[in-house]
Formats: structure tokens, sequence, C-alpha cells
């Protein structure tokens, strides 16, 4: 007898009946054992996942909105609905959630290859019933018109669905596929400059930003030599050390720099991806950027001094303040968006 289907679910004593809703999977997150474990067990703690993706939760359109958490061991998931909170507001615990989850993303193509190729396993099966082992020649397989069609169908579908793909088809026989132009985008950022302190023993002295300005091409300079001092990043610049894998084959780079803008200096990541960015991939982008510029890239910059107009300065792309923020351009300047669209008056 095959073992029991074992299911983790929140079981409801004389439930008089179940109030179904709508629910849309805006993100799913896989998280540790150990931060899933914390999750179920204190669902009402801040969550910081549930602060950086709270955008995506709500409920519109009939329908509920949120993000799904899937155990990176067991499968199992939280599905939360924080309605803009950093606490699961409204959730539910759904078992075997990452085979839902592949079950949505595989394609109809592949769904169909999949169940030919298990048609032909028990046909094989079916030919052989005597037979303890089966020799069935790879190229018998391969030789099968109705399987070509198949793996035509799912190669084709896989090549329409990835990220650098614009557009593809299929003309007599041959696959013409054609790459999405690189799109551009802008991310500023505050920037904090600090020099060494009269008495050696106190901190770094924070000084005003707008004291350097005119010394974009000298900081842009370190930045650059100390962002390719790592071979991985002279191509894509901190785009070579993202870890999602959406973010790895969408966004081709992302280089940071600064630029004066206002009468002050900022920091700005010059971004390309191939087509334009949607609302959840900006957020993990903006997420991915801050982490490097607060822990990789940007940590390591700012214990380096730049010679400015005979000063050392130490100068940070990140910043702990509630004020820092790394924006597009037109959130982070949206006067001069207003002034645009009024011909420049103001």
């Amino acid at each position: 007898m095959a073992d029991k289907l074992i299911l983790n679910a929140n079981m409801i004593c004389k439930a008089d009946r179940f109030n179904l809703k709508n629910v849309a999977v805006e993100k799913v997150i896989e998280v540790s054992k150990a931060e899933f474990k914390w999750f179920v067990e204190k669902p009402l703690e801040r969550n910081y996942y549930l602060s950086t993706y709270k955008e995506l939760s709500g409920f519109y359109d009939d329908t509920y909105h949120g993000v799904l958490f899937v155990n990176s061991e067991s499968g199992d998931g939280l599905l939360v609905n924080s309605e803009g909170a950093d606490y699961a507001r409204y959730s539910q615990y759904i078992p075997n959630a990452r085979a839902l989850v592949q079950a949505h993303e595989q394609t109809a193509a592949m769904s169909e290859l999949e169940k030919y190729i298990l048609e032909k396993i028990d046909h094989w099966l079916d030919e052989y019933p005597k037979e303890t082992e089966l020799n069935v020649p790879i190229k018998e397989m391969l030789d099968d018109p109705q399987l070509r069609i198949q793996l035509s169908g799912a190669i084709q579908e896989t090549i329409k669905s990835h990220p650098k793909i614009g557009s593809f088809e299929n003309k007599n026989g041959r696959m013409l596929a054609v790459k999405k132009e690189l799109s551009e985008i802008k991310l500023y950022c505050p920037l904090t400059f600090r020099v060494e302190p009269d008495d050696p023993c106190d901190n770094l002295d924070e000084v005003d930003s707008a004291n350097y300005i005119g010394y974009d091409h000298e900081i842009n300079a370190a930045v650059r030599a100390d962002l390719y001092s790592d071979e991985g990043a002279v191509k894509r610049g901190l785009a070579a050390y993202f870890h999602d894998d959406n973010l790895d084959k969408k966004v081709y780079s992302a280089v940071p720099k600064v630029e004066t803008r206002n009468r002050d200096i900022y920091g700005v990541i010059t971004v390309k991806s191939y087509g334009e960015l949607n609302k959840i991939e900006m957020i993990d982008l903006i997420d991915d950027l801050k982490g490097q510029l607060g822990d990789g890239f940007g940590e390591g910059f700012e214990q380096r001094p730049v010679t400015l107009d005979g000063d050392e300065v130490y100068i940070s792309f990140w910043d702990c303040d509630d004020d820092y923020f790394l924006k597009p351009e037109n959130e982070a300047f949206p006067e001069q968006e207003i002034n645009q669209g009024m011909g420049g008056l103001s």
C-alpha cells in the first residue's frame, strides 16, 4: 500500500461554511525553513518582505491581491494580503504551494509534451508486460513525428516567454526571434559626504554635499575604478550581482555614478533592460540595488576616500536615515516633471 498523503492544514472545528475569496498572487517569495516557521508562528509580527511589497496587496476588481511565501524545503506556502501593512492582515496556509505555482507556470505545450511522453511510456509497458527491463532506443523516441511536433511547440512557447524576446514567429520551418530593444531608466538617491574629524578618536564628520558640486568627473572616475576592479561588473555593472533570476535575465546593466541636480549632487544608477520593467520588477530592482548600495558595492566604496579639492572625502550611496530614497527620476524630482509639462514655466 502506498504511503498516505500527509498535508499540513489549519483544521477548523465544526465549520458551518467556508467563505472563499478570489486571491491573485502578485509575487511568489521563496524563504528558508526558519523564516517560514517564524512567519507561520508569528503572522502579526513585522515582516520585512511585506513592508517591501506592500504596494502589491489590497482588494480591487472584486479580488484580493497579495504575496505567497513558499517554504524552500517543504514547498508549503503562506498566502498573505497585508492591505499595505507590514504584517499578515489576511492570511491562509496553502499546503504544497510550490506544486501549484509550478503547475501554473508550466506552458500548455510543455504540459502536452509531458502528457505524450507518459503515454509513450505506458505504451511500452503494455507492449512488454512480462519484461522486467525495457531496452528502448532513444532514437526510436526522437524519430516519432508526433513527439517532434510536441517538442517543437514546447520550444516555441519557451522562446516566446523569454524576457529578452520581443517577437517570435515560425516561418517556413525556421524560428525567427527578435530581441527586445534596450529601455533605459535612471534611479536617483541622496549621497552622504564625510571627512576625517579634527580629533582622530571621533567618528567621521558629515559635510554638506553641495560643497562638492563641480567634482562629478573626479567622483565618477573613483566609482568606475572601484566598480570595475571586479571583472564581472565591467559590462553589466551592479546587474552582474543580481540574485533574482528574472532580474538577471531582464536587466542588461545597472551602472552607478553621480550627477548634479537642483544645486546638489546625487547618486544615479542608469538601468538598461530588455523592454520596460513592470511594477513588480521595479520593486525587486530597487530592493536589490538598495542592498548592494548598503552592503555590496556601496559598502566598499564608502570606505575608500576620494580626493576632492584637497579633502579626503568618504562618499556613501546609502544611508539608514528615514529620508533616504532610491527612486526613478520622475519621482525623485517631481517638480521638474511639472515644469516641463508647463513648457518650462515655474
